[in-house]
């Protein structure tokens, strides 16, 4: 019999999107699987909405807006004590391909010690353009940077290959890892969250696979846009990287001078120095707010 899995979409407005991304998931060719949608927060009738067009959808209602991986969390704790052996967090401006959760799972039961796989992430609106296959760490300048980012689907992106870091906007994860390793960090509100688990996860001794015979494609962000971002986005990112670093960086500090300062150069010069100082600042609380704990699986009696 094939393992459960769970199907964990984080959903923060944008209605018609979900509906888009469910509908997908509807064609799936894998039994058993479940579907959860986390209402992170929605101003949108999310829920409501959810419930009266897809009633075979399990609805996780956060009550307000926890962040990425806050409310990923939300969706993967429940999924996990209903029995799935398997989640597939993914964002709501996605859509799949019908076989996504059968290649998905035949590469976990092929490879156990893989800890998360990366299906191959296609740009929706040009679906022979990459939008990621993976990430890397690049010493210079100094960032972790997304590999095949709107680069042509070409041969070199047709063969599996090992990870450093894999985005959270599709992430298909045993469950073995998340009692191992715990839950993803919700003291990042967004950004680093994905880096921080990968490093977490490959920390453990697992590792990252991108399986691109697993095909899905992404409508870039429609939660935080690329232009006219305000200052919480700003200060919501500086405080990531920071905590990212107290986290990684050895040395924490000097780690983060280097990579946050080359970040404050490149954004200030493209997006004037006026931004840079919400920037800054939130750099400055990250440094300053505790380190709480990891957040760890409940038992499977714990309800």
């Amino acid at each position: 019999m094939n393992p459960e899995v769970a199907v964990v979409i984080l959903a923060y407005n944008n209605y018609a999107d979900t509906a888009e991304c469910l509908r997908s998931f509807l064609k799936i060719d894998y039994k058993p699987f479940s579907i959860w949608i986390v209402n992170n927060g929605s101003e949108d009738g999310t829920a409501q909405r959810v419930i009266g067009e897809f009633p075979v959808v399990r609805v996780v209602q956060t009550g307000q807006n926890l962040g990425v991986a806050g409310g990923f969390n939300a969706g993967i704790v429940p999924a996990l004590q209903a029995g799935a052996e398997h989640v597939f967090i993914l964002n709501n401006d996605t859509i799949v391909e019908p076989d996504i959760i059968c290649v998905l799972v035949a590469a976990a039961q092929a490879h156990p010690d893989y800890g998360i796989l990366m299906p191959k992430i296609l740009c929706y609106s040009a679906r022979d353009r990459i939008w990621s296959v993976g990430a890397r760490y690049r010493p210079f300048p100094p960032a972790i940077v997304m590999l095949g980012l709107d680069k042509p689907d070409a041969p070199p992106y047709t063969e599996p290959r090992l990870l450093e870091y894999a985005p959270t906007c599709a992430l298909f994860i045993p469950r073995q890892v998340f009692e191992q390793v715990g839950l993803l960090d919700d003291g990042y509100f967004f950004y680093y969250d994905d880096w921080d688990y990968s490093l977490r996860v490959r920390q453990a001794g697992y590792k990252i696979a991108y399986i691109p015979q697993a095909r899905l494609y992404h409508k870039v962000s429609r939660t935080i846009q690329k232009k006219g971002r305000p200052p919480f986005f700003w200060r919501t990112w500086g405080r990531s990287g920071a905590r990212f670093y107290r986290r990684h960086g050895r040395p924490a500090v000097l780690a983060a001078l280097v990579h946050l300062g080359y970040l404050v150069l490149r954004e200030g010069f493209r997006n004037g120095p006026a931004t840079m100082q919400h920037f800054v600042a939130g750099v400055v609380e990250g440094f300053h707010q505790p380190l709480t704990p990891y957040p760890t699986l409940p038992s499977r009696n714990e309800a």
